[in-house]
C-alpha cells in the first residue's frame, strides 16, 4: 500500500481527537499505543542517529513486532488509509518542527488533576520515547554512555523505563516531582536532536553520493552542472 504524499502539516485539535480516538479502540492488539506515547516515539524516531522507513516504526504503534504488522487491525481500507496519513503527517510536523528556525519541541502529553493542582503527565510520552530508542538502541549507546548523554536522557529514563536506577522511586513518586521532570524533556529533545543531527546528515551525503554513483556513468555529464565528464568532476572527489 503507497504512502499518502509528504505533508508536514500540523494536525488540528479535530484531528488529534479522531487519532486519540482510534489509538483508544479494542482491536486486540494489547500493547498499542495511546496517542501521548505515539508522540514521545515519534520525537526519538525523528532525532536518533538512525534514520528508519515507517516499515520499520509503524508496527510499534500498534503493538506489532515486524513490518507485517505495519497496518492498524480491525479498521477498514478507508480507515487505515485516514489513520496512516494522520500519523505520517505528525511524524512530519515533529520533524518540521525541529529543522525549523528556531527549532522547537513540542511534546503532546497529558495533564493530571491531583488534589486540585493541574501536573504534567509525561510518563507515558516518556515510555513511548524509550520505545522509539529501542528501535536501534545500539546506535543510541555511544551518546547514553556518555555523561552528558545520561544527563540529557535522565528526565526520560526516570518517567519512561521500566527501570531505570535506585532513586527512580525517590525522584518520581509525587505527581509534582513528575511534572518537574517532564518540564526537561523539550530542552534535553532539542540537545540529542542537536547532537545526532551531523551523523544524520553525514549518512545521508553519503547515501546520496553512492546512488549518484551507481546511476551516473564515469564518461557521462557530472549532474553538478560543471560541463565536464563525471569522472573528471565529482566523481574524482568521490574516487579519491
Amino acid at each position: 500500500m503507497p504512502f499518502p504524499p509528504f505533508d508536514a502539516s500540523p494536525l488540528s485539535e479535530e484531528e488529534l481527537d479522531e487519532l486519540d480516538a482510534f489509538l483508544m479502540e479494542d482491536r486486540g492488539d494489547d500493547d498499542g499505543m495511546m496517542l501521548d506515547a505515539v508522540d514521545g516515539y515519534l520525537h526519538a524516531v525523528a532525532i536518533g542517529p538512525t534514520t528508519l522507513m515507517p516499515s520499520q516504526w509503524l508496527p510499534g504503534i500498534w503493538g506489532r513486532a515486524d513490518a507485517q504488522g505495519m497496518m492498524p487491525s480491525g479498521a477498514s481500507l478507508a480507515q487505515v488509509n485516514r489513520i496512516l496519513e494522520l500519523v505520517l503527517r505528525h511524524y512530519n510536523s515533529i520533524l518540521a518542527d525541529l529543522e525549523g528556525m528556531p527549532r522547537e519541541v513540542m511534546p503532546r502529553w497529558s495533564i493530571r488533576l491531583f488534589q486540585g493542582h493541574e501536573y504534567d503527565d509525561a510518563e507515558n510520552w516518556a515510555w513511548g520515547f524509550v520505545q522509539g530508542v529501542n528501535l536501534c538502541r545500539a546506535d543510541w549507546q555511544p551518546l547514553l554512555d556518555t555523561e552528558v548523554g545520561r544527563g540529557w536522557f535522565r528526565a526520560i529514563g526516570l518517567l519512561g523505563e521500566d527501570d531505570y536506577g535506585p532513586e527512580q522511586y525517590v525522584l518520581t513518586r509525587t505527581p509534582a516531582q513528575r511534572a518537574d521532570l517532564a518540564l526537561e524533556i523539550p530542552e534535553a529533545v532539542l540537545r540529542m536532536h542537536a547532537h545526532w543531527l551531523p551523523h544524520r546528515r553525514h549518512i545521508h551525503e553519503e547515501a546520496v553520493a553512492r546512488g549518484r554513483r551507481q546511476r551516473v556513468g564515469r564518461n557521462d555529464a557530472c549532474p553538478c552542472g560543471s560541463g565536464r565528464k563525471y569522472k573528471r568532476c565529482c566523481g574524482a572527489a568521490a574516487d579519491a
